[in-house]
């Protein structure tokens, strides 16, 4: 029973030894970093503020065609046109 016992308090040490001796919270390597780049102090982010909230940073607004010629969409939508009418 005392060996258990002593098992024990020296498990529970070695948990609580990394809390005792400095920041649990750091792990030895890592960098700090806000993802933010290299930003002035005053920048505030006004420029996305104004942006409507289904915005997404970095979104284009594709069509989807590609790099269809008006000539080419035409010739494409009467085709549809022409095979949706039978």
């Amino acid at each position: 029973m005392k060996r258990l016992i002593a098992t024990v308090l020296t498990v529970a040490a070695a948990l609580s030894t990394p809390a005792a001796f400095g920041d649990e919270t750091r792990v030895l390597g890592e960098s700090l970093d806000s993802g933010l780049g290299a930003l002035p102090a005053n920048y505030t982010g006004r420029e996305f503020m104004r942006l409507s909230p289904s915005h997404v940073a970095g979104e284009k607004q594709d069509s989807g065609l590609g790099s269809i010629s008006k000539e080419d969409l035409r010739r494409i939508v009467s085709a549809y046109e022409a095979a949706t009418q039978r």
